[in-house]
């Protein structure tokens, strides 16, 4: 399975897992409404709250001499916080966009059977055997003053010999089910095929926001959405500027979505069926194995005999044994 969009191209040559830009327009929607929710508070709520003074005031001022007058420290109100607050919500929209193109995906190449990445910052590829590659699960437990947390992270580590390097790539999942199907997809892809793998994670764009409008109308047809849903789905994308958030989830996507460079142009053509690598016999007898166990009726925690709520040092597993 592919949680959160990490699948960003399948084909039957290559996977590129990176970082789609899944939920970028609810950030976006999340940094707009901020300063919006600001200024209607400050320009509208407040001096109409103000204003209802004039019923219970001894002096017989009417309701918009006190509207009037918080209106204009209002107008200075929403300038400071309304403005604090869309330059916060700018910052988290670019400094994430930003940090998710510095990133190239790293591509699985099953034809070859091997497996690209580019260390941040460079151009230069490091690409390794696919049964080289380690993967494994990791879990982390502290303690609170009302209880226990864990979590659970995703790794994989691909060497680069010619710097004498390895390279490190983890990712918080919020189980390790999450963790192992993610790997599983990755495993299953280059061993059977795009068939047997998640499709490629769609994008959000103006057209989602289409999508989503139409959605609600099917909804409200079959009695799925009262006329009140209808109204508040309205209202929050009118605070929400509309498709402002969603065009700027298209921007994120054509900007992060960076390109590799063209020195593994050649690597990553297709190749003649005749001309595939072959798994090694440890990996297919390894698979069997597995593929028997599971028959069985044991799952992978099982197989391996491992237990995450025991803090028990593991060595990783690399590819050949999963």
């Amino acid at each position: 399975m592919d949680l959160g969009g990490s699948f960003v191209e399948v084909n039957d040559t290559y996977l590129d897992l990176g970082s789609s830009n899944l939920t970028k327009s609810f950030q976006a929607r999340l940094a707009v409404s901020l300063p919006t929710v600001v200024v209607i508070v400050c320009l509208l709520v407040l001096p109409t709250l103000m204003g209802f003074a004039a019923f219970i005031n001894p002096f017989g001022r009417s309701f918009w001499f006190y509207f009037n007058d918080f209106f204009e420290f209002g107008i200075s109100l929403a300038l400071w916080c309304g403005g604090g607050a869309a330059l916060i919500g700018l910052y988290a929209i670019i400094s994430t966009t930003r940090n998710k193109a510095r990133a190239r995906p790293i591509r699985f190449n099953r034809q070859r059977r091997e497996v690209c990445f580019f260390p941040n910052g460079s151009d230069e590829a490091v690409i390794q055997p696919w049964e080289d590659t380690v993967a494994w699960i990791s879990v982390s437990t502290g303690f609170t003053g009302v209880g226990v947390i864990s979590s659970y992270t995703f790794g994989m580590a691909l060497d680069n010999p010619k710097a004498d390097t390895v390279h490190f790539l983890t990712q918080e999942v919020m189980t390790p089910v999450h963790g192992l199907g993610k790997w599983e997809a990755i495993r299953t892809y280059m061993e059977k095929g795009p068939e047997f793998c998640p499709g490629k994670a769609p994008y959000e764009g103006r057209h989602t926001f289409d999508k989503e409008r139409q959605d609600m109308h099917e909804e409200y047809q079959h009695n799925e959405r009262s006329a009140l849903g209808v109204g508040w789905w309205y209202l929050t994308h009118l605070i929400t500027w509309w498709r402002f958030p969603y065009w700027v989830a298209e921007w994120d996507h054509r900007f992060s979505m960076k390109s590799l460079p063209d020195s593994i142009a050649e690597w990553s053509k297709p190749l003649p069926p005749k001309q595939w690598a072959k798994s090694s016999s440890a990996l297919n007898e390894q698979s069997a194995k597995i593929e028997k166990a599971f028959a069985q009726g044991q799952d992978f925690m099982t197989y391996f005999k491992t237990n995450l709520s025991k803090n028990e040092e593991k060595a990783p597993v690399d590819s050949s044994a999963l």
